[in-house]
Formats: C-alpha cells, structure tokens, sequence
C-alpha cells in the first residue's frame, strides 16, 4: 500500500472527504456574509468601525488642531474586519508582501480619504492639516499627490483626491506631483517602521552613555559649604552655597526636610536624611541640581492627591478635552504626580541622582512638569506588600535616563507617563506588581534589565505610543515577561524565563525576534484581532504551550523562509523544517511534550483537517502557524544558560541583596548591540511598513482565490 503523502495530491477519496467538509462549511458560513462581492462592492463604514492599522493614534500629541493623517479601510476577501490605515503609505507600500493575502485574503475593495472639499495644506511645522474630515472614495478611483511638503509624525505623507483638479491645486500650493492609483502603489515611501527603531535602538544606548558622562560633569562642582563646620543643617548648608558649587555632608544622620531653590551639588559621605513621616523629604525646583551619596528615608504615605485628581475630573471640558482618554489621563497626571517622595522634582531639569538610597513609604524619587533627569546607582526599597506604596520612579512629563539601578518592592519600579525618548537601562527590578511601567511613553529604550518575581508583568508598555524598543532584558518568575502596547516596537533579545506568559504581540506593526522564550507556562500569545506584526526568530523552548491566539484572523509567523524555533517540530518524518508547525493545533502543540503525538501528526485525517483550516477562513481564527520552522534554535548559547538552573532562576534570584555580584547577577545576556551595528540586515526584514497587505484591488485579479464577501465591518480593540 502507498504511503499517504500529505502533501501531495490527495487520493480521490480523500479528495471527496474534504469536499464534503467544505461544503458543510460554505453552508454554516453563508449566512455571515451580506453580499456577493462580485455583484457589489461592499459600501465604507465609519472609521470608528475598523480596526486600526498603521501610524498610531498616539499621534495625536503631535497632530494638534486641524493637521491630519489621510486614512484608508480595506476589505478582505477571507476576514470579518475592516481594516483602517492611518496613512495611504501603510497600506500602499506592503502591496507586495504576500503574507497578509494568506492570512486576509485579497482585497476586494478598499477606499481613500479624499479632500477636495476639506480646504487642506499644512501646518506650521509641515504637517498635512485640513480644516474638514475628507471623503470616501474608491482607491483605484482616487489622485494622489507624492512628494510634496506635507508629513505625518511617521514621515512622507500620500494625500488623496477625488478629482485631478484640486490635486493639481495642491501641488500648486505645496510642491509635489499628482498619480494614479498604480504609480502610488508601486513606490517606496521613506516611514518610519518597527525595522527604523531596531536599526535606531544602539544609538539610544549611545545617547544615553553622553547623557550620564553630561550629568557627571555637571554634578561635579567647587565645594562652597560643609554642613556642622559652615551651617547647622542641610537645608541651611544648601541655602546658603552659591549656585554651581557643593554642599559636603559629612556622615550622620539629618532629620530633617530640605527645598533646593539652587542649581547646587549635594553631595554625600556616608549621610543620612530622615524626614519626619509627612510630605517628601528633598524638595527640587531648580534646574541641574545633582544628589550624591546620600541615604534618604521617612518620607510620607501618601501616594497621590486626590483633591488634585478631582480637580482635573471637574476641568476636563476644558483644553484637556472631554473625552473618558482625556479625563482618565488628566487625573492619572495629576493624582500620581503628587504625592509624597524621598526626592521629589518639580519643573527642575537636569537633575542628577547618583548613588543614592531610598527607604519608600511612597515613591522613591518623583518627577513631573518636564524635570528631566539622569539617575545612576539608585536603589529603592519598597513596601513588601506593593498596595502600601507606590513607584521606585514616578516619571510625569519627564525623561529619564535610569542605569545600574534597582528597584525592590513596591507598586512599580519605574512608572513613567508621556515620557517620551526615555532609557532604562542594566538595571534591576524585583517583587514589584510591574516592574517598568510606561503609560502614553514613545520612542524609549528599556535594554539589559533583569526582572524577578514580578506580580503583574516585568516589562509593560500601556496605551498606544509609538517606537519604543524593548531589547536584551531577562524577565523570570513573573505573570508576564514582555507586554507592549502601541505600534512600530521593536521587541527583541529578550530571555523570558519561568513565567506564566513569556510576551504578547499587542503592539501593531511591530517585529518580536531574538527572543529566547523557555519554560514558561505559556511562551507567546496573540492579541490583537488583526495581525500586523512579524515574528520570527525566536527560541521557544520547554514551554507548557509554545504560543496561543485570540479571535482574529491567521497569524504567519515568519519572515518569507525564516521562521521560528519550535522544540519538538521537526520530529516526525520530515526533514527539519520541511513541514510547518501550528503551536495553536490540539496535536502539533503536543509535539515535544508526547510522542505518541507524532503517529496522530502524520495521519490522513489531521492532514484533512490542516487542509481544511488553510482554506475556510472560519476554520483559520484564532490560529498561528509557522510555515518554515528553524532546524536548530537561533541562538543555541543562550538557550543553554537560560535553562541553566543557576542562571537566575534559584530562590536567591529575588531582593537577596548576596544573590550573586552586581545588579544583574544571574541574568543572560544578548550582545544586540554589537550584533545591530554590525548588521542591521541580521534578520533579512525589509524596511517597508509591517502592516503587510497583498494583492489587487481589483477582485478579478485573482479569480483562483476563495472570495467570500466580508461583512460590513467590525469593532475590536487592537
């Protein structure tokens, strides 16, 4: 008897099977769907209604007023959404890539933001603005204007027309050329993506390097005024020092409370400053005020202001805007960015903190109103019971650059809200409910940090900004490991360990590669209903479940013939790499935890019912698969070290201040930032925008694809 071949040409009866599954499943599905796309197209919806791709709408920061972003909806011949682009650019420039048409579909109708009526130019700074929402109108139908003056925060910007004259208006007034549909489609366009913030990532190291050698010179200053030889106390010393010069205290214990009014150096040796249980115990209003040397503790309770908090509930009808965003926002900045600290800086850029302690009853050191700081050596104890306190660092408004530093205990190590370009770096978290925290933060580098024993997660990145990159940190004994939010971020390197959730693809248009992700409960999950990201890369290993999907539509985990490592998917009889791996299917999940599943693997009716999920779009949701796993793991050395059982992993790994030397003792390490500046092409990524989409507009051009219509949109939460 021959050897079925699943694979190959099906046997006849197989051949029947299957189109009796697919019958049955055209049936139960054909009520879903509202129209015969080739009878008509389906009509636009309201944007709010698709599911947002592209430029994120944290963008709004910088598109104030009137200025733009012209949209595109696209409807899918294998999907349920509409997907919605901010920037013609994102869909435009990714017409190529195939992988989206596999897990999409094609195109069967797609519409641009048209303004002829909308009275548009640009602002100030050059970004396009129009003084009226635009108007739908076919893709194919529409002229474009390339190459002139008007940006988006992501950089060139398409600006669509519904009829060539007020295109040509456009270029009159702001340079440039009106096209067709085809000319646009054809171009590349130079937009910032998740492959920018990978090849930018080693240049925030280096910013941060020349921002700390920056703060060490500034801090070091002509002493001016010894505390008991030239003042009584600390807070007289440091208002009686000239500015630009040091106060010296000498070793003691200080109770006391002090305000710097000063650019002024405080430096310690062997001192203490206790505060008497109320407010903050160093208050900084100056510019480039450096703290050195000093223990500091009995600060107050109080984590926020709730009379502050209310306060901007009662105002947000005015600027703040009225939206439950705004609000919520608004009361985060004022409730958070006013409680009590051991340092607390208001409106006091350039401040330093370096080789300083802090026993928190609150927060360890607080910044806001734009108190932008470099922060070296710090350590902050918090309470054991992290509902009792509050953050290592509260960051509102504020850049920081954080190094070789650790955080124990507490709410959350570091917290950081519209922090925008922010480093943290080689440090330590440890017992917190999570360890960095960023809130409405873009453009940050969160790089070499070790995380233990984090309630809720180590790395965490909420709302939706932009073009963060999250590289080489090792997350153990945690909920989760990685979870970013936002679009175009860069998550890689990292070595998730032990943790019930290794990371989460949340972040739209974004690449997860070079991770080593073993033995955690569950190594990946996807998140958002439409898949835009790339994963690929990545070492799963001894996790429980490799990878899990929410509702939504195939996810193509790989980049064209680089897949992922997947322990226990090249067992069988294929050769390593031959046959694809679904981490999401009941058997091929079970591959390295049971043999027994390899005979299930290779049966006819599994591969019926593989066939049947790559064809009947309901069959595909919820489902990732990998069409070109790796034969050996990417990176074999640190796979070694992070099963290693003295790596990190034993029960010294927590706040043990003996558990090893150094802030990160135990961690695995990446060397990312020699492999990315050696060869930004490490991972053959493509630069082009990674809200990948495939195919034509028009729905003949492919009449060998499946084409059930998709319905008239869908809400979801991306």
């Amino acid at each position: 008897m021959a050897r079925f071949d699943p694979y190959g040409d099906p046997p006849l009866a197989a051949r029947i099977a299957l189109g009796a599954l697919l019958l049955v499943a055209a049936v139960a599905t054909a009520g879903a769907f509202a129209a015969d796309p080739e009878a008509a197209a389906p009509s636009p919806v309201a944007y709010d209604d698709a599911v947002e791709l592209g430029l994120s709408s944290e963008a709004d920061a910088l598109m104030a007023g009137s200025a733009r972003v012209p949209r595109t909806q696209v409807f899918y011949s294998q999907l349920q959404y509409v997907v919605g682009y901010n920037g013609v650019e994102s869909f435009a420039a990714t017409l190529d890539d195939d992988r989206t048409e596999r897990q999409f579909g094609y195109p069967i109708a797609a519409y641009v933001e048209t303004f002829d009526d909308a009275r548009p130019g640009t602002t100030g700074t050059g970004l396009f603005e129009s003084e009226l929402a635009g108007k739908w109108t076919p893709a194919g139908e529409a002229v474009y204007v390339v190459d002139s003056e008007a940006r988006s925060p992501a950089g060139e910007t398409v600006v669509p027309f519904r009829e060539r004259d007020a295109a040509e208006a456009f270029v009159a007034d702001h340079g440039g050329r009106a096209v067709d549909w085809e000319t646009v489609r054809g171009r590349s366009f130079d937009a910032d993506s998740a492959a920018t913030v990978r090849a930018v990532a080693p240049e925030r190291w280096a910013a941060a390097d020349e921002r700390i050698a920056a703060a060490e010179r500034r801090a070091d200053r002509p002493v001016s005024v010894v505390v008991g030889e030239d003042a009584p106390t600390v807070a007289a010393a440091v208002a009686a020092a000239p500015a630009n010069t040091t106060v010296v205290v000498p070793p003691g214990t200080y109770e006391e409370t002090l305000t710097v009014n000063e650019s002024v150096t405080i430096a310690g040796d062997g001192a203490r400053i206790r505060g008497d249980g109320n407010g903050s115990v160093i208050t900084v209003r100056a510019p480039d005020v450096a703290i050195t040397g000093l223990s500091i503790d009995g600060s107050g309770g109080q984590t926020r202001d709730p009379d502050a908090a209310r306060e901007g509930r009662a105002g947000s009808g005015g600027d703040g805007g009225s939206g439950g965003d705004e609000v919520w926002d608004t009361n985060i900045q004022l409730g958070y960015g006013h409680g009590d600290a051991g340092v607390r800086a208001i409106g006091a850029p350039g401040l330093v903190v370096d080789d300083v302690t802090v026993e928190a009853n609150a927060s360890g050191l607080l910044l806001r109103e734009g108190s932008h700081a470099v922060v070296k050596e710090l350590r902050v104890d918090g309470t054991d019971e992290w509902r009792d306190g509050f953050m290592g660092i509260t960051g509102m408004g504020s850049r920081v650059t954080v190094t070789d530093s650790r955080f124990a205990g507490g709410r959350d190590g570091i917290y950081l809200h519209r922090a925008d370009g922010s480093v943290v770096r080689n440090s330590t978290f440890a017992d917190n409910r999570y360890g960095t925290h960023l809130m409405y933060t873009g453009d940050a580098l969160i790089a070499d940090n070790a995380f233990r024993n984090e309630l809720f997660g180590g790395v965490t990145v909420m709302t939706r900004p932009s073009g963060n990159a999250i590289v080489g940190n090792d997350v153990r004994n945690s909920s989760a490991g990685v979870q970013a939010s936002g679009t175009r971020t860069y998550v890689g390197y990292n070595t998730l360990v032990d943790n019930e959730l290794g990371f989460s693809t949340s972040s739209r248009g974004s690449l997860y590669e070079r991770n080593v992700v073993a033995e955690n409960g569950l190594g990946a999950r996807a998140t958002t209903v439409v898949p835009s990201s790339r994963i690929v890369a990545n070492d799963f290993v001894g996790n429980a479940d490799h990878a899990a999907a929410g509702a939504g539509a195939l996810r193509i985990w790989a980049d064209g013939d680089r897949g992922n490592y997947w322990e226990g998917a090249n067992v069988g009889v294929h050769e390593p790499g031959e046959r694809a791996y679904r981490p999401t299917s009941p058997v091929d999940a079970a591959l390295h935890r049971e043999v027994a599943a390899v005979g299930v693997r290779e049966s006819p009716a599994v591969a019926l019912l593989d066939r049947l999920r790559g064809t009947v779009p309901g069959a595909r949701l919820g489902s990732i698969i990998d069409p070109a796993p790796a034969a050996e793991p990417y990176s074999p050395d640190r796979v070694d070290a992070a099963l290693d059982p003295n790596a990190g992993r034993g029960p010294n790994a927590g706040r043990d201040p003996n558990a090893g030397r150094g802030p990160n003792a135990g961690a695995v390490r990446a060397d990312w930032r020699a492999e990315l500046d050696e060869d930004t092409e490490t991972t053959t990524m493509d630069t082009r925008d990674e809200n990948a989409t495939g195919g034509s507009i028009d729905p003949r051009a492919r009449p060998t694809e499946p084409t059930p219509a998709p319905t008239a949109g869908g809400v979801a939460d991306v």
